[in-house]
């Protein structure tokens, strides 16, 4: 039997998901009709307020679930490539940290009084190499941020090693999908070299670190 917290969360996060779908869907469709750059002009405003608006907005998004890839695409339509990329590996990173916060403070207590032992494995596994841990996973072309985050704020996480690892291993992606939202064009054959390019990257790193916390636990045992 679910208790209420565990129906209220997984409500919010359908209703969330759910709105979080029409927006795309939408801004998909208002791209199609080349019906975007009005809207931009009238609801953006210019110079360093409407900066500070897309970044607060797309923090908050990435916070609750959206992909950190529509936020770079969207960074790269409305800045270009350079300060789209930026703009958006800060708003992810933000996100990030936001839900990093939220999940510690509200839910971690409650998880681990729940599941002691599945909060102490995830505590261990990032009690060491928290940054390059960090990276790879951000690295990896797949997975949800948003769940990373969560898990992450269930453990006990050092924090800056996490965000820093975090923020480093966003920049490929980000820089990827601003490309797109800059209208440079990006073959499907070069994202999956990209893609695989990043997966390889991060499949080195994690073979490093596995062969670092084997060599580890051996040290320890003796």
């Amino acid at each position: 039997m679910l208790s209420k917290q565990t129906k209220t969360l997984f409500l919010m996060t359908t209703l969330i998901s759910i709105t979080i779908l029409f927006s795309v869907l939408f801004s998909l469709d208002v791209l199609k009709n080349n019906n975007l750059q009005p809207l931009l002009d009238q609801f953006i405003p210019q110079g360093y307020l409407g900066v500070l608006m897309v970044l607060s907005l797309l923090a908050l998004l990435t916070s609750i679930g959206l992909p950190r890839q529509v936020a770079a695409f969207s960074c790269g339509y409305i800045f270009g490539i350079v300060y789209g990329t930026l703009l958006a590996t800060l708003a992810a990173t933000l996100g990030c940290m936001l839900t990093l916060f939220i999940a510690k403070t509200f839910f971690r207590q409650r998880v681990l009084d729940a599941y002691p032992d599945k909060v102490m494995v995830l505590s261990a596994f990032f009690s060491t190499d928290t940054f390059s841990k960090a990276l790879v996973i951000r690295l990896l072309p797949a997975g949800s941020n948003f769940l990373t985050n969560i898990l992450a704020g269930m453990a006990k996480v050092k924090f800056i090693p996490y965000v820093t690892g975090t923020c480093v291993g966003f920049i490929p992606q980000m820089l990827i999908f601003s490309l797109l939202g800059a209208g440079i064009k990006v073959g499907e054959e070069q994202q999956i070299l990209l893609s695989l390019s990043l997966l390889v990257v991060a499949l080195i790193f994690g073979y490093l670190l596995y062969k670092k916390e084997k060599k580890r636990n051996k040290k320890g045992a003796v």
